[in-house]
Parts: C-alpha cells; structure tokens; sequence
C-alpha cells in the first residue's frame, strides 16, 4: 500500500502526486490519504515507510525529485519494516507496443515536430491511451490535445487510406479537410457534454486499390482524460459497414422493380434506375421487336445520362448491327457482360460522385451489358455504368444478376399481357369482318331473318322478314317477343315451345307456323300464309347469350364476393391498426395513469390484433382452398384413426374462438356408434352428435333437411387399394346451435359460392360465402353429402355424413421410425439457448421475429439474403476452419422469396457445402414462407430444407417445432 498524507488541501495533494506517482507505475499499488493537523497525528504504521527515488528517472524532467516536504514526512525508517522493491522504471516506454512494423513506424515518426513533442516528454495519459489504441483489435484512432493530432493502430491504415503514412501526428483538420466541418461539431459535443458521440453509417471516400472508395463506417468518438479529469483527446473506433448500406440501397431499388399490370417496360423500370445515381450513373434500354419482318429489330425505349443524338444512343437498328454497342449485345448472348468504359462514351451526363476538386460529376471505369431474357428468349438488353468508387467484385455481379432477374420477369410478364392483348384485338377484327360477311349475305338473301337476343327482343332483321311477316320496321318500339305478334292466335304456344327447346340446347329446330298477314299472290285473292321457321342457325347465338347472361351472373357473384372479402380483410385491418396505435401511444400515459392498467390495456389491444389476423387467415384459407378445388388440385388420403379422437382435435381447433364467444359445446355419441363396432376412447365433454351406419344414411336423419344438391358425379374414393378391404361404413355427424335460425327460402342460398343467406349476414356476422361451399365439395369428394335444418328463432341443425372403410387393424402410431443421429448431426439438448440464423428480407418481419425468438431464450444472427447467409456460416464452429470465438449454430430460418438469392438456392448452397466439407455437421434448415401449395412444399424439400412452416404463423408452433427437430422427435410431417 501507498500511504499519501495532506493537509487537506487539494493542492497539496497534487504536488504530492504528481512526482510520487509515475514512479510505481509497474505495482498494482492501493494509495490511501490521510489527512493530517500536525506531523504528531501521523499513524504509527506510517513512521516506517521509505521511498526510494531512482536516479535513473532524472531525465523525466517533470519528475526529478521528491518535493521536501514529502521527504521529511516520508524519511524515517524502521528496522521492524521491510522496505518493498521498486522496479525501476523502463527508459522508453514504448516498448510496451505490440511488437509490429506499425509500432516500429510508430517510433520512427519525428513526434518533436508536431504538436504532443518528443515521446519522452508526453504525459502518462497519453502514454496509456495510446498503449489502449495500439491494443485495440479493432480499427481505433486516438486524436489528442487542442489540434486533435491523430495516433492510430494497424487495423485504422484501411480506414486512412491515402492520408496513411501522412496522417500519423497530423492534426484532424490538415488530414481530413474536407470532413472537419462536419466532425467539428462531433468533437464539441462530445467535449462539452463528457459523452461519447455515436456515428452511424458516415459516408467517407476511403484511398484503396489506388482510388477513392465508397465506404460506410459505424463508430463513436469518446472523449478520455489527463490524470486531473479533464478532458485530452478522443477515442475513435470504427467498423465497416459498407456491405450492408449498399445492399440496403441496392435492395430498396430492386423491390420497386415489379409489374404493375399496365404500362411500358421502360416506364416499369427507367424511374427505379433513375432513383440510385450511386449504383445507376447511366443507364440505356433497348427492346428487341418480335414482330418485326427480320424478328431481330432492336429499339432504344430508354436513357440515363445520354443526351440527344450521342453517337451510342442508336435509335433502332438489326440485332447484328455494327452500330453503336450492338456487337455487345451479339457478344453477351444470354450472359451479362462488362466491359471497359472508352472515348466513345464522351460526352455522356454521367452522375453519382464527383470529384472534390471540380465538382463534376466522375465517369464510369465499366459498364454492363444485362440481357433480359426467358428461357430461350431476348426480350432486349439494359446498358448500366458501374458505381465509379466500388470495385467490380462479387457483390456488384450478384447485384447485377439480380436486376437481371427482375427485369426478365417484368418483360415476359409484359409481353405475356400483350400478346393476350393482341390477339383479342385479332380476334374481334376477325370476328367483326365474320358478321361483316355474314349480315351482307343476310341483308340480300330471299328468305327472311332475323336475330333475337337471350330475352327474346329483336336484334337484327333483314328487309324480307319485314316484307313477309309484316312485322313493324326497326324504326318502331321494340319489346320482347314482338315477333310472336306476327303469328296467328292458335301457333303462339307451337312458337315457344320451339323457343324454349332451343334455349335447352336444340342443334336444330324446324317448325311450320301461320302467319296473321294474308298472302297475296300475283293473281287472285289472297290467303291465308304459312312460313318454314328454321332456327338452327341462331340457337347458337341463343347459347352464347345465355352463356353470357350466365358469365354477367358470374362475375355479378364475384364482384359482391371481392366487396365482402374486402369488407372482410379491412375491418380486421382496421382494428388492427388502431389497436396498434394504441399500443405505440400507451407510453404518454405514462405519466398520469397506472402502469399495470396501461399493461392491461395493451394485452387487450394484443389479443384483439390477435383474432382480427387469425379471421383474416381463414379469409384467405377458404379462398385458397377454393382454388384447389376448382383446379382440382385438392387429393384425399386415407390415414387410420379414431374418428372420436378426430373429432376431439376439430373441437380443440376452435376453442378459443368458441370461449371468446362464450358459447359451450357439447358431444354425443349415437347408440350406432357402438352398435357397429367402431373403437374408440371414452369421450368426456363432448357435444357433437357422431354416429356410424353401414347404409345411406338420409334416411336416418329427419325429412326436414334441406340436403344440398350434388353438383357433380364423383367416383367412390373407398374403392382405391389404398383404403384397404374393410367394410364400407358412413360416418355421420350433426352440429345443432342455439342461435338466431333462418328463413326457408334462405337455406338453398348457403351453399352457393359466393353466397350467404342474405345479404345482411355478412354485414351482421362476417364470413366470406365459401365455408358451407367448400364444405359441400369436400363432403361430396368422400362420397357424402351436407344438409341443413334450420326455422327462424329456433336455431339450425347442420348434418354430414362421409364414406369411410373399417381398420382391419387398430390405427398404429404411424410417426416413421427415426434413425440415430450421426456424430455429425446437430444436437441441442435444450440447456443452452438456440442459436438462430435468421434469414428474412422483409425487415418488418424480420425485426418481429428476431425480438419474439429472443423473449424465448433463443440468440439471433440474421441476414438479409441468401449470400449474406452463406457469408454468416464462416462465423460459426460448423465452418471447417471455425474462428477462435466461434459459436455454435443450431438451426436456420430461411424465407423463400429474397433478391440477390432466394431461400431455395441458398439452401442448396448449404447441403453442396456439406457435401464438400466445409461445413462439417448437418444444419436444421426450416423455410418459413408464404408458399403453402403442396407442390412448392415438395420443391422446397428437394432443395436441402427439412420442414416448412407457412405463414402467417404463431412462434409459440415455430419454436415447438424447432425443438423438436433438433432434439430427433419428428412427427413425420413436413409442412405446418
């Protein structure tokens, strides 16, 4: 111990100090002070403490001797004590620097002549921060004193760039002018305030590879001291964030890329590459023209930065033209190419960065030739001026592949819609010329015609009809079936009897009628008339306007299905975001209101954004299952089970709606279920009515349902050899509420797609009009049928019964049998938290689900897309040469669709990689995707992932099935 004695001034302390002090700087040495009234108050164990003071510190002029009065406190001795040894202190105390050329570089600086003086003489504040800098593993500069004079390590020569060797001793403002302004105030700030300043993603030009960089660094400055507290120079450590700025900027472009719908290529994508000068200093579009008489006639469609008439502007011209850079465009084929900016781009408005000096705007050293293409197809070439101040490395080809990709699938969607487009407008032109021809022959045949409509009104007559029948020009009134007015009394029902046959569907229909109008012949008196009706000719066109009338229905259904799935989405959504709202604004009631009402208050506003997401995925589930039903992409599979046990597991689906709605429910099993042998558990609780019968099963239940009409013949499913040769049996099942009942004539409605009972219920209860539809088809699908009993006031009875065979065995449990995990395998036995790789592009989502897994105990690396991802894997001990702090990993999350590379073929990198070695155990990969269809679930599953969790998803089931695929206890299913 160091035992300090003052008389209770400061100032004497401090003279005290500031000799004493430097002279124990190799003891770990605890000081205590004493304040003393008189030498006689000195504590005994203090008479015996001796000070030796070194010779050798004399050339420390500020240090050469123990004030006096220090020595006469300090210099009795007593032989009771053993005086310590006292190392004496180095000479040059930069010996303690790594041993490096940097440090060596260090030492060879003539400090004399900048502003801290010679090494020697600096103070020990310096001293020790300068050894804490060059210590610093990462990039760190120390700027000292008044001038900010700059002290650096080895890792900062990147960040220096070209002011290194320049910048060691150099002021701030001398080394870096053209950024003092804007660090100025960093500095007084952090000078004034004693705290550090944060410096997120600065943009510097940073001298490497022999030219300005474009570079994004992330640090602080902290402001550290001299012995007496105040304030010496600054700290700065920095990391590179580059990477990541520019494929947030680069991504930002990319997701405006998408089709629209309606428009131009180039007005699809000029303006997104309009908006990132940076990465787009120049850009041109051109367009090959298929219709062309060559096929091969290109088109400039846009430009960036080249003005009028420039000689590489080519307004159109062959694909194998020699003008301007259309031999690239022969050269790159389907593949990118870039190549060398040269003279002929002079005179071409570049932009993105300029030079300091003359503030014009720098040329690219390369451009790009990106071919927009489909398979076999060239839908044109893009033309793009690389960034001037970033190499052209991995990530500028991967940037350039991904535009590549965006554009193809813009111009084949495009051209997709306007070969459609096209050949409408060829067939209403064929069509046209069609009736055209035929109305001509019409107009001038002998016979009379004419044309109804679906309603039976007159469309078109030629002049003979008029002259035979007498019917009243086209110039008068028409209504429906005015042609019958030309007809005698007793032949009208003859007339519609053949109208109506011909609305069935008649091929041809031939029928003698007699006319009102008396026929009266060159000579003698006139008679009575007869004409031959022939009407094959236009029960066509009646088929095709029934048809149309019937497509009006349709698309009348469609639109009131789109404005009651849209009432359905955005009442949730407005819900949604005002609970939202309520949850972001709760923290300003803070002040005035409980804490633990606040808290309770926004678990409400949770649960209710809760019920509106889970209503709006069943939106969306009726209408895609409604697509697999139309497309007949919708298989049934027979698994054995415990029908009751089945049953069990519906009712546990809707529980919480049904507490949420306080409705109780209750199971009963009918007397036929144990007549007929079925086995199951004894149920508890139960409400439903369930039953088994080995005959049609109508007739068991009561004549009052109304059983929906079977709208197609589908094949007896139970007959496939998959179903086994047990007994056919019909399991039935009965729902009966409590609730409002409707009217008869409402029940036939229910099971119309698109339809409700009326069209107030949607309004009153919600629903889309496709749950009882989808219920009819896939009770039809299994040989069954649905019914329904309902009166107004008394509640409603829905009834079901489906085709099924006996087990000739008992269900099994059916869960394939796991083999051993290999040493190679990963492990997580759950007493260490998961580590995650996170792979989301979506930062909304991504964000979201980081903060979720990391309440649950999990530790989230993320990544943006599938190359940073395989980038994360080399900091992880799974990488074959794993780094010294590497952590293990134990299951990724990967996203399907991404820019720059996609979940699937990220995933294929990763099993290539373990098949290589260089990861050297297997990694759980589980895509989470809104690609639910069974195919895409198989294709992910070829492409290397394990399971696939579609979303919108609970993360209470994601981290369930998380465990349970790293802990071996698979169910055997692969999607959820």
């Amino acid at each position: 111990m160091l035992a300090v004695l003052h008389s209770g001034k400061l100032s004497n302390l401090q003279a005290l100090l500031v000799p004493v002090v430097p002279q124990f700087k190799h003891m770990q040495l605890p000081i205590r002070t004493y304040k003393l009234n008189s030498l006689s108050s000195i504590p005994t164990s203090l008479h015996n403490i001796a000070i030796t003071h070194s010779t050798s510190a004399k050339s420390h002029s500020s240090h050469t001797a123990i004030p006096a009065t220090a020595q006469s406190i300090l210099s009795s001795a007593s032989s009771g004590i053993s005086t310590p040894s006292i190392p004496k202190p180095t000479a040059d105390w930069t010996q303690e620097l790594p041993d490096s050329e940097h440090a060596q570089f260090f030492r060879s600086v003539d400090w004399a002549a900048t502003p801290l003086g010679p090494l020697e003489t600096w103070r020990v504040s310096l001293r020790l921060h300068t050894l804490t800098t060059f210590s610093d593993s990462r990039p760190a500069c120390l700027y000292w004193g008044p001038q900010r004079v700059a002290i650096y390590n080895q890792n900062f020569i990147k960040m220096a760039g070209k002011t290194h060797p320049i910048l060691m001793g150099k002021p701030f403002q001398l080394a870096f002018p053209e950024i003092w302004d804007d660090i100025r105030g960093v500095f007084l700030h952090a000078e004034t305030s004693k705290v550090s300043v944060d410096v997120n993603e600065i943009p510097l030009m940073v001298e490497r590879g022999g030219y300005k960089e474009e570079s994004y660094f992330t640090g602080n400055f902290n402001p550290v001291r001299h012995e007496d507290g105040t304030v010496g120079g600054f700290y700065n450590s920095v990391v590179e964030v580059t990477k990541q700025k520019l494929n947030e900027r680069r991504l930002a472009m990319l997701s405006h890329l998408e089709y629209s719908g309606f428009g131009t290529l180039a007005s699809h994508i000029m303006p997104h590459l309009e908006s990132n000068p940076l990465d787009i200093p120049m850009a041109m579009l051109y367009q090959v023209d298929e219709q062309s008489a060559s096929g091969s006639m290109v088109y400039l469609r846009g430009q960036i930065g080249f003005p009028e008439h420039h000689p590489l502007a080519v307004k159109e011209a062959e694909l194998s033209s020699c003008l301007g850079l259309f031999p690239y465009f022969c050269k790159a084929g389907n593949e990118i190419l870039t190549c060398s900016v040269d003279e002929r781009f002079e005179g071409v408005h570049w932009r993105g960065h300029k030079d300091e000096s003359t503030g014009i705007h720098e040329p690219s050293t390369v451009f790009t030739i990106v071919p927009l293409s489909s398979a076999d197809r060239i839908f044109g070439y893009l033309v793009l001026g690389a960034n001037s101040r970033r190499p052209i490395d991995e990530d500028y080809n991967q940037f350039m592949k991904s535009i590549a990709s965006r554009i193809s699938s813009i111009a084949s969607a495009l051209a997709s819609a306007e070969e459609t487009n096209q050949r409408a407008i060829r067939l209403e032109r064929e069509l046209a010329e069609s009736e055209r021809q035929i109305r001509y022959m019409a107009q001038n045949a002998p016979v009379g015609m004419l044309q109804l409509s679906i309603e039976g009104k007159i469309i078109w007559a030629n002049n003979m009809y008029y002259q035979v029948t007498g019917h009243p020009g086209p110039e008068e009134p028409q209504y429906n079936f005015s042609f019958l007015d030309v007809l005698f009394d007793d032949d009208r029902p003859q007339a519609l009897r053949a109208w109506a046959k011909m609305h069935r569907g008649g091929s041809h229909i031939e029928t003698t009628l007699r006319l009102k109008r008396m026929f009266a012949p060159s000579s003698g008196e006139a008679e009575n008339a007869c004409i031959l009706s022939l009407s094959f000719p236009y029960m066509v066109n009646a088929s095709e306007a029934r048809n149309a009338e019937e497509a009006r229905a349709a698309k009348r259904q469609q639109e009131e299905f789109i404005d009651v799935v849209s009432h359905e989405m955005r009442n949730p959504l407005s819900a949604i975001f005002q609970c939202a709202e309520m949850i972001s604004n709760s923290y300003k009631d803070l002040s005035h209101t409980d804490a633990a009402e606040i808290l309770k208050s926004n678990i409400e506003a949770a649960k209710t954004i809760f019920m509106c997401a889970s209503h709006q995925k069943r939106i969306v589930d009726d209408v895609l299952t409604l697509s697999k039903l139309k497309y007949m992409m919708l298989s049934i599979s027979p698994r054995p089970d415990y029908p009751a046990n089945l049953l069990l597991q519906v009712v546990k689906m809707f529980e919480s709606d049904l507490m949420s709605h306080e409705i109780s429910i209750n199971t009963v099993a009918q007397p036929s279920w144990s007549a007929n042998h079925i086995e199951g558990e004894k149920n508890r609780n139960i409400t439903i009515t369930y039953g088994a019968t080995l005959i049609e099963p109508e007739k068991n239940f009561d004549r009052d349902i109304y059983w929906a009409p079977c709208n197609t013949k589908v094949e007896d499913l139970t007959l496939n050899p998959d179903w086994g040769t047990g007994e056919q049996v019909f399991l039935t099942c009965s729902v009966t509420d409590t609730g409002v009942g409707m009217r008869a004539e409402e029940i036939p409605r229910l099971f119309s797609r698109f339809e409700q009972a009326s069209s107030k219920t949607s309004i009153k209860y919600g629903g889309s009009g496709l749950g009882l539809f989808i219920s009819q088809q896939l009770a039809e699908k299994q040989g069954g049928r649905i019914g329904l009993s309902s009166k107004l006031g008394q509640g409603s009875t829905f009834v079901f019964y489906v085709k099924a065979r006996r087990c000739i065995e008992p269900p099994k449990d059916i869960r394939p049998q796991l083999t051993p995990v290999s040493s190679g395998e990963s492990h997580y036995d759950g007493s260490k938290p998961m580590q995650v790789l996170l792979v989301e592009d979506n930062l909304v989502n991504q964000k979201i689900l980081k903060k979720q897994l990391i309440r649950a105990g999990c530790v989230v690396h993320v990544a943006n897309h599938g190359v940073e991802a395989l980038d994360a894997l080399r900091q992880f001990s799974c990488w074959h040469e794993p780094l010294k702090d590497a952590t293990n990993l134990d299951i990724i999350l990967m996203d399907w669709e991404m820019p720059v590379m996609d979940g699937l073929t990220c995933s294929r990198e990763i099993r290539a990689l373990q098949q290589s070695g260089k990861i050297v155990r297997h990694l759980e990969i589980i895509a989470i995707t809104a690609n639910a269809r069974e195919e895409q679930v198989q294709l992910a599953l070829r492409n290397g992932i394990n399971f696939v969790m579609s979303k919108p998803f609970v993360v209470s089931n994601l981290l369930a099935k998380m465990r349970e695929r790293l802990s071996g206890i698979d169910n055997g299913t692969t999607f959820q």
